[in-house]
C-alpha cells in the first residue's frame, strides 16, 4: 500500500472535498463524542476505501458532490465496523495507538460506531444518494455476517477453506465493491457505468480478497508487519489462511486435532502452544501457500482492471491491486 499516499495527493481537490464532508458529517455538540471523533480523525489509517471510490468516479467521468460523499460514507462505515470489532476482540490498539474501546471504554466505542453508521446514511441522503442506500445496507449486512461467521469458527475451530473465503469476501471485499461501484455511479454524467460496473465488481472482489489475505499473512510475519501486533489472530483463536495452508500441506485430518489442542492451550495462556503453532505454519509452508492464493487474486484483479480505459486512475487501481 506504499502508493496510497501519492494517489491521495494526486486526487487533489476531490480528496479535500471528501475530507471536508467527512469532518462536517461527524460534527457534534457533545463533548465526549466530539473528542472521540477527533481522536479517530487524527489517526485515519490508509483510507483505502475512499481512494477506491474516487478513482472509480474519475474513471467514469468528473466527480461531483455525491462522489465525495460516497467516499466519506465508505470511510465512516469501515471505521464504524472497526469500532465494534475492537470491542468484540477486546483489542488494545488500533492504527498504532490505543483503540477507542481501550481509551474511552467499550460502551463509548459501540455507541460511536452506531453514530458513524447513522451519519453515513444521513450523508448519503443529504447528497441525493438514496439510490445507493441498498448497496451500503448490503455491505453492512455482509460485514456483520462475516464477523459472526469468524466468531463462530473461532469457537468450533472447524474452519474450512470455503468458510475462510466467505469471511474474507464479507469482511473486506464487500466494502471494496460498494466503494468502487458507488463511486462509479456517483458521477453526474458517467461514461457508460453499466459497462464498467461488472468490471469494478469483479476487480473489487479480487482486490478485497488479496488485501485480507495479505493482512492475515502479516500477522505471521513480525519482521514486516508494519508495527501491528503480531500473532493477534491466532491469539484470538482465529484460523486464517497461513494456518489453513499448513494444515492442507501436512494433512488436515491428521493434524487438525493437534492444532486444535494447541489453540485450546493457548486460550489458557500457554505461550509454548503459540510457539508450536508458529513452528507448524513455518514447517508446512503455510505462508507460501497463502502467498500463492494472494498472487492468484492479484493477477485476477489486474486482469479485470486492464479492461478499463487507460488513465492515471486506472493505473492507480492497478498499483493498489499489485501491492
Amino acid at each position: 500500500m506504499y502508493e496510497l499516499g501519492r494517489i491521495r495527493q494526486s486526487l487533489g481537490s476531490d480528496w479535500k472535498a471528501f475530507e471536508n464532508i467527512l469532518k462536517a458529517a461527524l460534527d457534534s455538540p457533545y463533548t465526549l463524542l466530539s473528542n472521540i471523533d477527533s481522536y479517530l480523525l487524527d489517526k485515519p489509517g490508509k483510507q483505502l476505501r475512499p481512494v477506491l471510490a474516487l478513482c472509480a468516479a474519475r474513471i467514469c467521468g468528473t466527480p461531483g458532490p455525491l462522489s465525495h460523499a460516497v467516499a466519506a460514507v465508505a470511510e465512516m462505515i469501515h471505521t464504524a465496523s472497526l469500532l465494534h470489532d475492537d470491542v468484540a476482540d477486546n483489542a488494545d490498539t488500533r492504527r498504532g495507538t490505543l483503540s477507542v474501546q481501550k481509551q474511552y471504554g467499550p460502551r463509548a466505542s459501540i455507541l460511536t460506531g452506531d453514530y458513524w453508521f447513522a451519519r453515513a446514511f444521513v450523508t448519503l441522503l443529504q447528497y441525493q444518494g438514496a439510490f445507493l442506500v441498498p448497496l451500503y445496507a448490503d455491505a453492512i449486512q455482509a460485514l456483520s455476517e462475516g464477523e459472526m461467521l469468524q466468531l463462530e469458527k473461532s469457537r468450533t475451530l472447524d474452519l474450512s477453506f470455503k468458510d475462510y473465503y466467505t469471511i474474507c469476501k464479507n469482511k473486506t471485499a464487500s466494502l471494496f465493491l460498494t466503494a468502487m461501484v458507488s463511486g462509479a455511479l456517483s458521477v453526474p454524467r458517467p461514461a457508460d457505468p453499466s459497462a464498467y460496473r461488472l468490471v469494478f465488481e469483479k476487480a473489487a472482489y479480487h482486490m478485497g480478497m488479496a488485501f485480507q489475505i495479505r493482512d492475515d499473512m502479516m500477522d505471521y510475519q513480525p519482521s514486516v508487519n508494519e508495527g501491528k501486533p503480531y500473532y493477534k489472530d491466532i491469539a484470538e483463536s482465529k484460523i486464517t489462511l497461513p494456518l489453513l495452508g499448513a494444515l492442507s500441506n501436512s494433512g488436515d485430518s491428521e493434524y487438525r486435532p493437534r492444532v486444535v489442542a494447541w489453540i485450546r492451550r493457548l486460550e489458557q495462556g500457554d505461550s509454548k502452544a503459540l510457539d508450536q503453532i508458529v513452528e507448524f505454519v513455518d514447517r508446512y509452508r503455510g505462508l507460501e501457500f497463502a502467498g500463492g492464493v494472494l498472487h492468484h487474486h492479484q493477477l485476477l484483479a489486474r486482469e479485470q482492471l486492464s479492461r478499463l480505459p487507460g488513465s492515471p486512475w486506472q493505473e492507480a487501481l492497478l498499483k493498489i491491486a499489485g501491492t
